[in-house]
């Protein structure tokens, strides 16, 4: 978990400094949100499946995070907008 969650973190700390530079482009960031909410999602899941039942209960709540990043995915750019805007970008071709 640790090793993924650093990954996501280090992609958003390279993003901030491109943008700091003024050199960011709309398709790096959809292809960060991309990763890391799925990131997030494998993780929750994860730590789901090694807390049991206790994985989906009040006093261990991943499934309450998981919940929270399905509703990103839903409201923040679905991740099929996300995919068309990286492979446009990637092709050359307008996916829209």
């Amino acid at each position: 978990m640790t090793r993924r969650i650093t990954t996501a973190q280090l992609l958003v700390l390279q993003l901030g400094r491109i943008k700091d530079r003024g050199e960011l482009h709309p398709t790096q960031v959809s292809l960060a949100k991309w990763n890391n909410v799925r990131m997030g999602l494998d993780i929750c899941r994860e730590a789901r499946d090694i807390l049991g039942a206790g994985g989906i209960s009040i006093e261990y709540s991943p499934i309450r995070h998981m919940m929270n990043l399905e509703s990103v995915i839903t409201y923040e750019g679905t991740e099929t907008i996300h995919e068309l805007s990286v492979g446009s970008q990637l092709c050359g071709k307008h996916a829209f």
